[in-house]
């Protein structure tokens, strides 16, 4: 079975790697969009009702822009019909609108000097004559001016389905670009555009991100994406084996695969991490036979250093040159399905994981106050107050994805049972913990 895959040269092996798995790119068709069939036809549905445009929000690392970017493709009357514009710190909302109109209207847009009012003519359109082209300053698009050119672009009769992909607007740190974009959908949704704008961003609501423009929100579908399920985890890495031939039943491929399925807790970007960097270790190893446990353990190695930068940046600052103590803190803050925990239920977390390293456990008091620091600036703060008093949750929850990841490499497997299956630990004396594959086929070999 390794055999296929070795018969690949480097540069066939990984452009065929990158069609199943990436971290660094979204999902681009469906077949490879696993467990997001419901939404995907729900974006869809949104795209093909006149005047509608949709918001895809959620935590980082769950697949938004993968979702979006596959349904808009999906509906676009052709790749011609579909554009993909990431938002920065910097962005403005005239240079946003710039990059979507010159998809659809001009190739390049020229500087524009108003006489009697906006007219198409400076964008290519030939409409009017009323606009004078010039080398003076760019004259910037009002929310106004931008649905104007927009709604107009269905008056070629082509009747095509046009979207725009708008990416990561939370990160757009100027209020007036987002109400800016809020009254465009207004005004667009108005006059039952044919364009679609999708956007996405890291939130809870719309009002978190677009603020409180309410009359633009019945414009919008809203939809949100959770984790994923630990069965949609093994679907992705079943494609990804699947594509080279390798069999996912094979000890210890089967062992390997739920042990992803369980560092990833819920978030794609870590199952595409992991898939990325064990299957390139396998094809790396020319003269394996089959697939060892010693490939998934330089697989979760070469993922450590591997995460993005950013996601990286507040664990090391909450452990490095530090005791102990505050590593296995945010091990035990992570060891669960569930994003908020009580300090009573991290504390039994921290109990277990010690003993498991022969290690003695600090008292509560001891522990509540290394808790405590793990939320100021000097520790990331790599971890918040909850929701309720006496809660804990990560300032970004793909972090945890991270913490997890590097606790295994360190030969800690951390739990992640869902609420329907409830696990207590038992502390009162030294315990194994055995990695639970839930209910999939058995056990899963894995002990500590």
């Amino acid at each position: 079975m390794i055999t296929a895959m070795h018969e690949l040269d480097f540069r066939q092996f990984a452009e065929k790697l990158g069609e199943v798995v990436s971290h660094s790119k979204p999902v681009e068709t469906f077949n490879h969009l696993k467990g997001r069939a419901t939404q995907f036809s729900d974006v869809q549905k949104a795209i093909y009702a006149p005047g509608r445009h949709v918001f895809v929000l959620g935590e980082r690392g769950v697949g938004k822009t993968s979702l979006a970017k596959t349904a808009g493709l999906a509906a676009a009357s052709g790749s011609k019909c579909f554009r993909h514009i990431g938002c920065s710190s910097n962005s403005t909302f005239d240079g946003l609108m710039r990059q979507s109109i010159s998809m659809f209207g001009s190739s390049k847009l020229s500087a524009v000097c108003k006489s009697t009012g906006f007219s198409l003519g400076a964008f290519g359109f030939g409409l009017s004559s009323s606009t004078q082209i010039s080398g003076s300053a760019p004259q910037s698009l009002t929310a106004s001016d931008a649905a104007d050119i927009l709604c107009g672009l269905s008056d070629d009769g082509s009747n095509d389905v046009r979207v725009v992909l708008v990416d990561e607007v939370d990160r757009l740190m100027l209020p007036d670009v987002r109400l800016q974009l809020a009254e465009l959908v207004k005004l667009m949704g108005d006059r039952a555009a044919r364009l679609t704008f999708i956007f996405t961003g890291v939130g809870k609501d719309l009002s978190e991100i677009l603020g409180h423009h309410e009359s633009a929100f019945r414009q919008i579908e809203e939809i949100e994406l959770e984790r994923i399920e630990y069965q949609t985890s093994l679907d992705i890495i079943d494609d990804a084996l699947g594509t080279f031939g390798l069999n996912p039943k094979d000890e210890p491929m089967r062992t390997a695969r739920f042990r992803i399925a369980a560092i990833s807790n819920g978030f794609p970007y870590y199952v595409h991490l992991l898939m990325e960097k064990l299957l390139y270790k396998i094809y790396e190893d020319r003269q394996a036979s089959s697939v060892t446990l010693e490939h998934l353990q330089a697989a979760i190695a070469a993922a450590v250093t591997g995460a993005q930068m950013e996601i990286r940046k507040p664990y090391d600052k909450a452990t490095s040159g530090r005791t102990d103590r505050y590593k296995l803190a945010t091990w035990a803050a992570a060891d669960s399905w569930d994003l908020e925990r009580t300090s009573t239920e991290i504390y039994a977390s921290y109990q277990g994981i010690s003993m498991e390293l022969d290690q003695a456990p600090i008292t509560k008091t001891q522990f509540l106050q290394v808790l405590a620091s793990l939320k100021s600036q000097k520790y990331g703060p790599i971890l918040k107050a909850g929701f309720r008093k006496g809660q804990y949750e990560f300032s970004e929850n793909i972090v945890r994805g991270y913490v997890r990841l590097r606790a295994s490499a360190e030969g800690v497997d951390l739990r992640d049972l869902q609420p329907s299956a409830p696990v207590k630990y038992i502390v009162t004396g030294r315990q194994k913990r055995h990695f639970d594959p839930r209910k999939h086929s058995g056990p899963s070999g894995f002990s500590r």
